[in-house]
């Protein structure tokens, strides 16, 4: 077999498998999970959601249906799915997250409390030391791995939540 034969088979061979690869791909592309299918169109207002055949989130609607559902999408917990399941966060259930978001920092001998009548909250050390930036990356890191963040966030656009317009360093 010549030189020149050999270069042929293996352009020949390189170009199907590339086309082999090319159909791959777009037949991977095509099997990817596209969240925003299972957004109903039809919304009517922001705290009706119900739980929809086949879909892994609530059919939120209204007009806050694309934000529910990206917080949705943000939370990490159970906790944070059952509260957020019906498109609204009461007071009750802001406290049980925020109940979680206090367990987290405890373990870093932190504590989240509240100030001025609970129109915000400071966190202090209660036992130990720790720098002031390792203190804010361990507030941020326990406030979204609790999912408190992601449903002050949800609770302060539903208005009634005046400690929710503290800021969290980092966030």
């Amino acid at each position: 077999m010549s030189a020149d034969m050999r270069r042929r088979a293996v352009a020949i061979v390189s170009a199907a498998l590339l086309v082999i690869v090319a159909v791959g791909a777009i037949i991977w592309a095509m099997l990817l999970p596209e969240p925003w299918r299972d957004v109903p169109y039809n919304a009517t207002n922001g705290t009706d959601a119900q739980p929809s055949s086949g879909s892994e989130h609530p059919e939120f609607t209204g007009p806050d249906k694309y934000d529910l559902l990206n917080a949705w999408n943000n939370l990490h917990t159970g906790l944070g799915r059952e509260v957020l399941e019906d498109g609204v966060v009461s007071d009750d259930e802001l406290a049980e997250v925020r109940t979680a978001y206090n367990e987290c920092l405890s373990v870093y001998g932190l504590q989240a409390q509240p100030i001025d009548s609970g129109e915000g909250e400071v966190v202090v050390t209660v036992r130990g030391s720790i720098g002031s930036q390792e203190k804010n990356e361990i507030i941020r890191q326990c406030g979204v791995e609790s999912d408190y963040v992601t449903l002050r966030d949800v609770a302060s656009k539903g208005g009634g939540h005046p400690s929710l317009s503290v800021e969290m360093p980092g966030l």
